[in-house]
């Protein structure tokens, strides 16, 4: 494995959240950072520069998830990824997030997904096959088959 990816999540359910801290923690990356809303999320991403966010689609106080990615899509570095139950009421594009995994999910797909995104960012474009369980957006599949073509 090469270095630990630093992952945020954006999860408002303390027993959801806690869980998907063991996952990436056992999958040998780091938690560099938790939030319960979109602006608290968006702060925290700026403040830690993480390399990829996990982002629940409805959060705390009405915030959204979407509002996170539209906050950060910009921001260089980042891979955001949609964890939700309610994965229909995103965009086709994914408003600008690389993929979707829906609730409820398994180890084995967010590890999969990890060591999937862990490619992506440190050793692109990845050799393995998109995990079952994750949807790539269409924009992120057609630049990682571009990084392929270039090789």
């Amino acid at each position: 494995m090469s270095e630990p990816l630093r992952v945020l999540i954006a999860e408002d359910e303390a027993l959801i959240l806690m869980q998907l801290e063991f996952l990436v923690e056992d999958a040998g990356h780091r938690v560099v950072g938790t939030a319960a809303t979109s602006d608290e999320a968006i702060r925290v991403a700026r403040e830690t520069q993480p390399d990829l966010v996990f982002v629940d689609l409805q959060l705390r106080g009405g915030s959204s998830g979407i509002d996170i990615v539209r906050g950060l899509r910009d921001d260089p570095g980042l891979t955001l990824v949609f964890v939700t139950a309610n994965a229909q009421h995103i965009a086709q594009d994914l408003e600008g997030a690389a993929g979707v995994i829906p609730k409820p999910y398994t180890e084995a797909v967010v590890f999969d997904t990890l060591s999937y995104f862990e490619e992506c960012v440190r050793r692109p474009p990845p050799r393995q096959p998109v995990p079952l369980g994750l949807r790539l957006a269409p924009a992120y599949r057609a630049a990682l088959a571009r990084g392929r073509d270039a090789e």
